[in-house]
């Protein structure tokens, strides 16, 4: 403090240099503190990749086929004479015999559809900062009593 007789009063600091000093007698000391606001920023923190792969498996069907077989079947008949003569190189039925030839083919399918999307999950987070105010100090010098100090919220 700049005189012996001065005296600190109200704050806490006992002691302050008038930096900004101004002499009036009715006037209004604007009080300011700090606020924390938060900001938000949109980033990227990573993708996810949805594709697909092809892996192979062996499968097995089932397929119903066909086949024609020869039967030759002999019986005894009643004797009556025949319309044609014996040939001599004999005679040869020729009888055509089929069967199902099974081949395999493949052809694409869907067989699932995979949706991708995203949706927004809300949280809160904590965030904290040290935050500065400003608060009355009163010093009083000479001969000044009393300082009446009203605390009005």
């Amino acid at each position: 403090m700049a005189s012996n007789n001065a005296r600190h009063l109200i704050g806490q600091h006992g002691e302050h240099e008038p930096v900004d000093a101004r002499e009036e007698s009715d006037t209004t000391l604007e009080l300011r503190e700090e606020e924390l606001s938060a900001r938000k920023t949109t980033t990227e923190r990573g993708r996810v990749a949805v594709g697909t792969e092809v892996v192979e498996e062996q499968q097995t069907i089932e397929v119903p086929v066909t086949r024609e077989e020869v039967t030759v079947e002999r019986h005894a008949v009643d004797r009556r004479p025949s319309a044609d003569p014996i040939s001599a190189n004999g005679e040869v039925l020729r009888v055509p015999v089929h069967e199902d030839q099974v081949s395999v083919g493949k052809e694409a399918v869907v067989y699932e559809e995979v949706n991708v999307g995203k949706r927004a999950v809300q949280e809160t987070q904590r965030v904290s900062d040290t935050v500065r105010k400003e608060v009355v100090d009163i010093d009083a010098t000479g001969e000044v009593d009393e300082v009446d100090v009203n605390e009005r919220r």
